[in-house]
């Protein structure tokens, strides 16, 4: 289905951007307390995350990141873990490497609208990238923030701000660090909800919240939350250890062991002195670790653990054990499976009776460094540390101001990637049979091969069979889901001589003469899609515009519209923009540029654009005056009495209709088009295709066109350089015109009645 301007634009759901600015791993505890929050009002939110992180040690999450995991284990989030992820850091990392962030973008891009398409979220956290977990982990290289700011912006997800505030020497110091972040984020184009600060001393958060809302007003940066330190939260867990160490339970139950873990002793001693040393350790329950063979102190603190009088522990931890449970005494399984069986009920419900008995093959040496290096997180079984960041959220994050940050009104921006992805996706839908005439040419067979590989189109090859193949063979191409037609011994040959004659009637044309024509391959294609055995046609690779586009001049015109006119779609860094006409006519009078647009802001629409159309000029609304200012006026007059339904001003200078801030200065009172146009008018051909070769050489914006429009039936025009890039943006352009086309002519009474 083609695209309306309104109807059909991307996937609108709400998205939230979370990163931390300094690429820290410290973003887990807001993600659950953001999930928390929404979920209280939204009934379906998600999470995706462009760049996979590194799954949990002993990973029991089928190799899915670590957040991926934890929030979907910890909300419910039924989503195929495979989906909630774009690339994996490695497939990043070869990206980057290899310096084709473009190409990283698009499939991130790709996979975020599939995710949102596939499960129609009202809300989707995003989570940005940042350090890896652990010290073997494959850490993105390069600017970690214009990475995330670039993915954001793609993504079209404003960007939450977080910060550590241990990171920074004070709150001024907090401060430059996040407006330099701000200022990267922005130069991105990315659009910013506000700051969070993590990780504030309890004590003092009350003076550093009051003298950070001073500074970051005064830069309008919205302090939405400040975090204190949670020493739940930072601490080590007894589930973290037993993940560290992969243990085995030789008492207890792993489920069992959200535990916290604030002190690790090493017992060598005999029992009597274990037992003095452990007492003298205060209110402290510190994790035993000691030898499987040490069957003499797990019985006598097992016991000691039962006294009122301690002491107690909350595990412990059996190291060198070759063989797990075979290992210990089984006179000691015997007696600490009897001791535990009193308290095995309550344990089933879900509820630690006493402290966990687990063994490690690793020994001591090993055991206690590998517990060192852990650093705290947050597992699917830390309930005490899920449960301690949701209520740090709701206590010290004003969820009100973030959701009106949301909810502000945002224009839609059509962004290069949205606007690929909505043409390829039109395309997959419907794929359309486009003829490409210069089959012998290498480019156009590899355009062929990759259109008709991923879907995009059927492709017609116009040639002999024979060479074509070879030729295809020659160059290592695949043209099997291709058709190749010698249009010299063509089955419908006749059917078009008889089309020919009769669309060329009033110059004589002899059947004669069309079979000549129709021996030029661009003749012969044309026929073919207005016949309706092709959709559209794309030529001009080894043509020249004149030979391409005759054919279609000739036998395309619309009785509704006789002008026949051409845009270029401007992909720029932010946005999609329509330049008309910068192809085909040369110095349009005034009636004529109000066609040139109101034809362009029907191809505008078709494609996904909303037009709001800038008559061009060197003049805004009268500033200056001359015959083509008087042209310009007269054309916007004209097209608003033929279409009142579009948003069409001028005149105006270019800046003043693309931006914003020059409209507020030179535009006085309300505009619906100066600073927001996606369609710009040129008055003449020399403007237009200068202003598209200016802004395309100057800004590295992609120019894909022209795109004629007009005619009955899509043809379009290649440059002789064009690249097989170049090729494939113009099948798939032309495609959609073709379904838009088809929709109008279905839509109309006349259309329906041959449809029925």
């Amino acid at each position: 289905m083609a695209m309306s301007a309104e109807a059909d634009k991307p996937q609108q759901s709400k998205s939230l951007f979370v990163m931390n600015v300094e690429g820290k791993r410290t973003t887990g505890p807001l993600l659950i307390g953001l999930l928390d929050y929404f979920q209280r009002w939204l009934p379906n939110v998600g999470y995706f995350e462009p760049i996979a992180g590194d799954p949990f040690p002993s990973d029991t999450g089928g190799g899915a990141s670590r957040y991926v995991e934890l929030l979907s284990r910890s909300f419910n989030i039924t989503d195929a873990p495979q989906d909630m992820t774009a690339v994996s850091r490695r497939e990043a990392v070869a990206a980057l490497a290899h310096e084709k962030p473009g190409e990283l973008l698009d499939r991130i891009f790709a996979a975020f609208q599939d995710y949102k398409a596939k499960y129609q979220h009202d809300m989707v956290l995003v989570g940005g990238t940042h350090e890896g977990n652990s010290q073997g982990s494959i850490n993105v290289p390069g600017n970690r923030l214009e990475l995330n700011a670039r993915m954001a912006a793609s993504l079209d997800a404003p960007v939450l701000m977080v910060l550590d505030a241990n990171s920074a020497s004070g709150v001024s110091d907090l401060v430059t660090k996040a407006l330099v972040s701000r200022n990267g984020l922005l130069e991105e184009r990315a659009e910013i909800v506000g700051l969070i600060v993590n990780k504030v001393p309890v004590r003092e958060r009350g003076l550093f919240k009051a003298q950070l809302e001073k500074e970051l007003s005064k830069h309008n940066l919205p302090l939405l939350g400040v975090l204190p330190t949670n020493p739940m939260i930072s601490s080590v867990r007894m589930d973290e250890i037993q993940a560290a160490l992969d243990v085995d339970m030789i008492s207890g139950r792993k489920q069992q062991s959200d535990l916290p873990v604030n002190q690790v002793y090493v017992a060598t001693a005999d029992l009597g002195s274990t037992l003095a040393k452990l007492s003298d350790q205060g209110n402290t329950r510190p994790l035993v670790v000691t030898d499987i063979g040490r069957g003499d102190l797990l019985l006598g603190l097992t016991a000691a653990s039962e006294c009122p009088v301690g002491p107690h522990i909350s595990g412990i931890l059996c190291t060198s054990c070759g063989h797990a449970k075979t290992d210990i005494s089984p006179h000691v399984q015997h007696i600490l499976n009897a001791k535990r069986a009193p308290h095995a009920a309550i344990e089933e419900a879900g509820v630690t009776a006493a402290f966990p008995i687990m063994a490690t093959k690793h020994n001591t040496w090993e055991a206690v460094t590998a517990i060192d290096r852990i650093q705290p997180s947050i597992r699917p079984t830390s309930a005490a540390k899920i449960t301690a960041s949701k209520e740090m959220f709701a206590e010290y994050v004003d969820g009100d101001q973030l959701i009106s940050a949301l909810e502000a009104e945002r224009e839609f921006v059509m962004t290069p990637k949205m606007f690929m992805h909505t043409i390829n996706r039109i395309c997959l839908q419907q794929p359309q049979r486009i003829v490409l005439p210069e089959a012998m040419d290498p480019r156009v067979l590899a355009a062929a091969e990759e259109l008709t590989a991923r879907g995009l189109a059927k492709i017609i090859l116009l040639g002999d069979p024979e060479p074509v193949q070879a030729e295809a063979s020659r160059l290592g191409i695949d043209i099997s889901k291709c058709e190749v037609i010698d249009h010299y011994k063509a089955p419908h040959l006749e059917r078009y001589v008889e089309r020919l004659v009769e669309a060329r009637e009033k110059k004589n044309l002899t059947p004669e003469g069309a079979r000549d024509l129709l021996h030029d391959s661009n003749y012969f294609g044309t026929m073919m899609t207005m016949c309706g055995d092709a959709d559209g046609m794309v030529s001009g690779a080894t043509h020249t515009t004149a030979a391409t586009i005759r054919p279609g001049l000739q036998v395309l015109r619309t009785k509704d519209s006789p002008l026949v006119s051409s845009v270029f779609f401007m992909c720029l860094p932010d946005k999609v923009l329509i330049y008309g006409d910068c192809a085909v006519n040369v110095l349009p009078n005034a009636e004529e540029l109000a066609q040139i647009a109101a034809t362009s802001a029907d191809t505008a629409a078709a494609f996904g654009i909303e037009p709001r159309v800038a008559m061009l000029s060197y003049s805004t609304f009268g500033s200056g005056s001359g015959p083509e200012v008087d042209k310009v006026t007269e054309a916007v007059k004209i097209a608003q009495e033929k279409r009142p339904d579009l948003k069409l001003e001028g005149p105006l200078q270019y800046d003043a209709a693309v931006d914003p801030n020059v409209a507020k200065t030179k535009v006085k009172g309300q505009s619906e088009v100066a600073g927001r146009a996606t369609v710009c008018i040129f008055p003449s051909l020399d403007t237009g295709n200068n202003t598209y070769k200016a802004v395309q050489q100057s800004t590295n914006a992609i120019a894909i066109g022209p795109i004629l429009q007009g005619l009955s039936r899509p043809v379009n025009d290649l440059s002789r350089g064009c690249t097989v890039s170049d090729i494939v943006n113009t099948v798939t352009c032309t495609s959609v015109q073709a379904v838009a086309i088809k929709e109008k002519k279905a839509s109309t009474p006349a259309g329906a009645a041959v449809a029925a």
